[in-house]
């Protein structure tokens, strides 16, 4: 009875996080609209229907794109690294960082053999070009249309290109048979231990899968393309494509913050460089688009997953 209580406390707890999470970019989007006196209906009502289409169809096609780039660095089919795709920009909404997308991609990776530990390294070496290829782009251009509102944005893009870099140069430097004297040390911990195998081949497949000069700045062109087609819809508006590159990348920029589904932080970003009416449509869209990638939860079976999760951790 009361580990009944305690696992409906626990499911509680989860669904009431759930919910705050879901609500949460939607409280955000009518407080902006209240505070720039903005009518969300008239927002709907007054969306170009060619902007709209061209949205998604940008959005699929960068998709499209970096699905075939994941394809080549995971080595599963290319329908699985389109659906590992959507799927985690959904679950991105919900769960930001490789606990959420990366994770996700993972998951649905391990359904064709791949052994979990291996799924997930595969996936952190996408976010790797996903996201210093966006933060470089970002860095370059964005003095091209500064605004105060971007300094946070600058710090934000130069932190994760400084830490993505630091961390797979450690781990690409340090990839070898045995642990060094400070990883010794660190797998010393009981739990901790059983993940020293794993570890080690998780180095290796990393180091793998960079250590071609040549693929690694063809995922990099593949990445920068993706962005600057995903950027299209913007030139209905601009009629620059310099000016929608921009707009695109201070977006994607924006939702490297953690917080789910960037709530706050994209409409500040977009706040930026374009009106407020604007930013209402782009951050409605987006997160219609990416709540897409939710069709495939189903997919999951966490009875699945806890074995995949006891296959890498050596227990029983």
């Amino acid at each position: 009875m009361e580990n009944a209580l305690k696992s409906l406390i626990d499911n509680l707890v989860v669904e009431r996080k759930l919910v705050i999470v879901a609500v949460l970019p939607i409280a955000v989007i009518i407080g902006y609209a209240l505070i720039f006196k903005i009518d969300l209906i008239d927002v709907f009502l007054s969306m170009d229907p060619v902007f709209v289409v061209l949205f998604f169809l940008s959005y699929i096609t960068q998709c499209l794109i970096l699905a075939y780039r994941d394809s080549m660095i995971s080595k599963v089919n290319f329908f699985t690294s389109f659906k590992a795709r959507l799927f985690g920009n959904g679950i991105s909404l919900i769960i930001p960082g490789a606990a959420g997308p990366d994770l996700a991609r993972a998951i649905l990776y391990t359904k064709k053999g791949i052994s979990l530990d291996k799924a997930f390294s595969i996936s952190l070496i996408e976010s790797f070009f996903d996201v210093t290829v966006v933060s470089v782009m970002f860095l370059i251009l964005f003095w091209l249309r500064f605004s105060p509102l971007l300094i946070i944005f600058v710090f934000v893009a130069f932190f994760n290109v400084a830490m993505w870099i630091a961390g797979f140069g450690y781990v690409y430097g340090t990839s070898h048979e045995t642990l060094n004297r400070l990883e010794q040390k660190i797998f010393t911990f009981k739990y901790i231990k059983p993940l020293e195998r794993a570890y080690l081949d998780s180095k290796w497949l990393i180091k793998d899968r960079l250590s071609n000069v040549k693929m690694a700045s063809f995922y990099s062109a593949l990445t920068v393309i993706g962005y600057i087609l995903q950027s299209l819809p913007f030139y209905l508006i601009f009629s620059s494509y310099l000016k929608s590159i921009i707009i695109n990348i201070t977006y994607q920029v924006s939702l490297l913050v953690p917080i789910p589904s960037a709530a706050g932080a994209a409409e500040l970003a977009l706040t930026a460089i374009i009106p407020p009416s604007l930013v209402l449509v782009v951050r409605i869209l987006e997160l219609i688009a990416y709540s897409l990638g939710l069709i495939f939860v189903n997919d999951i079976k966490f009875s699945e997953l806890r074995e995949k999760v006891k296959e890498v951790w050596k227990v029983s």
